[in-house]
């Protein structure tokens, strides 16, 4: 991808940048989580109204109870009360902080220069800068003409003279490329980059990617045409035990009862 680079004598010619800064797909979601998270870091959560006890106003019950034939109140401080007390208000305790991770942060802030990288423009005029607001101002005029509206400016440090110079210009904001958010580049009208702003920011928000490690596989032989018998296993040879007879002859039996009978 190629940006626009304006030179001293105003003259216009291109530079070539990566494709993973300035080349990234519209992604409206994450744009719109990382601004409403910058935008709701910037509230304090100081507001605070008063509740009926902190009313500044007599306490005393408005009229007698009874035969005036209106309704039955008793002080004028109750938020029922046009002056009296809010209830259910802002108590001035809230907490507006909210967190986005690295990633998602280095994310927008790449999609928010993808959508915009047609307004953004780089030069080198600005490291002559000494500090002198009117000479900045001609110097931007010269090099974005007049009606530019709300403009960024990239510094590649946090330089004072530059900073100095820049920071008093109606609808200029002087930016280090350390604190350069998504929300001051999705609001810009033009972006303005110096080449070491922009060498500084393509190293902030390039992922070095991690090599793929090759593992080599074996080769595959063909099959094999021996054909390998398996090996069965002989089951153990079961004795199978014999019974002795239990049964006594009748012989036996006969001379048993015998020697019963004599007894």
């Amino acid at each position: 991808m190629k940006l626009t680079v304006i030179t001293p004598t105003s003259k216009s010619s291109s530079i070539e940048v990566s494709n993973q800064v300035f080349g990234q797909k519209a992604n409206p979601q994450l744009l719109a989580q990382a601004v409403r998270v910058y935008l709701s870091n910037l509230r304090q959560g100081t507001s605070k109204v008063k509740t009926r006890s902190e009313i500044n106003r007599t306490h005393a019950k408005w009229y007698r109870q009874k035969g005036t034939g209106n309704a039955r109140h008793g002080s004028k401080n109750a938020p029922i009360f046009v002056g009296g007390g809010i209830a259910h208000g802002p108590k001035g305790v809230e907490n507006w902080d909210r967190q986005l991770n690295r990633k998602m942060k280095a994310q927008a802030l790449r999609v928010a220069l993808s959508m915009q990288v047609e307004k953004i423009v780089v030069t080198d005029n600005l490291n002559g800068l000494k500090g002198k607001t009117k000479e900045a101002a001609k110097l931007l005029t010269k090099m974005l003409g007049t009606d530019v509206g709300r403009t960024v400016v990239v510094l590649s440090e946090n330089s004072s003279l530059m900073r100095r110079a820049l920071q008093n210009i109606d609808r200029v904001l002087p930016v280090a490329v350390v604190e350069l958010t998504a929300l001051q580049v999705a609001l810009a009208d033009t972006i303005v980059f110096s080449k070491n702003s922009l060498q500084a920011l393509e190293a902030r928000l390039t992922v070095n990617q991690p090599k793929k490690t090759v593992v080599a596989q074996p080769e595959k032989t063909g099959p094999s045409t021996k054909t390998v018998k398996k090996a069965v296993a002989k089951k153990p040879a079961v004795k199978l035990a014999t019974k002795k007879s239990t049964r006594v002859s009748k012989s036996v039996r006969k001379t048993t009862r015998k020697r019963i009978s004599k007894q």
